[in-house]
């Protein structure tokens, strides 16, 4: 979803949920009308908003989102960074994978004490022979290396490449108390917000390493209390609409 506040301080724009490239996200809101995302953003849909605002004024940007395609998070990290105002971000529940390269693309970066940060190497699928191996390999580690440039710029004083690049290798999790030992990032007082705990991130969480226990226990409740559809139209388009999201998810996975 994706909301736009503007007021004589600043404008406000919220990101949440799974980072789509435009094709998927284009074709989602064909899908259920414009203005309906479905809980997915994309690139040119977030330019519409940018477009919108005054690019002179202060613009805050709220984060909770999973993460998702590279190329696209990359896209709207570059739109964040050339706002000519100046830009924070805020981490409301967890910015996770591509998402966190827009929270450092602000010029200020707040996050709260009990939310949290996930940066990891990215990924593909394909096929092929091995040629076709060695020459995604080259790419990711090309992709590794973008993404990690951006975490140097934003580290601390002190904090090796050596220590962000394991960090990626590893698929390290920061809260904000943590994420401040090794990142320029203002540290906010713990509130009850809780991170979109979204069926598509639900589907892909097996591919993420070393999950917090606590993140763990917000998936496993919303499984449990979800409840059970019964036989009328509308949940048959739920079920449909659910199939979609997992497939898209599983896709994205792959892709972070």
């Amino acid at each position: 979803m994706i909301r736009v506040k503007n007021s004589a301080e600043g404008a406000e724009i919220s990101i949440s949920g799974n980072i789509v490239d435009d094709q998927e996200g284009n074709s989602m809101e064909w899908w259920r009308g414009e203005g309906n995302t479905g809980g997915y953003e994309w690139p040119s849909n977030i330019k519409k908003q940018l477009d919108a605002i005054d690019d002179e004024q202060p613009l805050t940007i709220y984060i909770n989102s999973d993460g998702g395609s590279v190329a696209a998070g990359v896209a709207i990290a570059n739109m964040v960074a050339r706002h000519k105002g100046p830009t924070t971000a805020v981490v409301d529940g967890w910015a996770c994978s591509v998402a966190t390269q827009i929270f450092f693309a602000a010029d200020t970066c707040c996050i709260p004490s009990n939310a949290y940060l996930m940066i990891h190497k990215p990924s593909c699928a394909l096929y092929g022979d091995a040629s076709d191996l060695a020459k995604a390999i080259e790419m990711l580690d090309t992709i590794q290396d973008g993404l990690e440039s951006t975490y140097n710029k934003a580290a601390k004083d002190g904090v090796t490449p050596e220590q962000v690049h394991d960090m990626v290798e590893q698929a390290t999790w920061l809260t904000g108390e943590s994420a401040a030992q090794y990142f320029n990032v203002e540290v906010t007082e713990a509130t009850q917000t809780a991170a979109s705990v979204s069926d598509a991130f639900r589907a892909a969480a097996g591919r993420c390493k070393d999950i917090p226990q606590k993140i763990r226990a917000l998936l496993e409740r919303k499984e449990d209390c979800k409840p059970v559809p019964d036989d009328t139209e509308a949940a048959e388009e739920e079920r449909k609409t659910m199939n979609m999201q997992v497939a898209i998810a599983l896709a994205l996975a792959e892709g972070e």
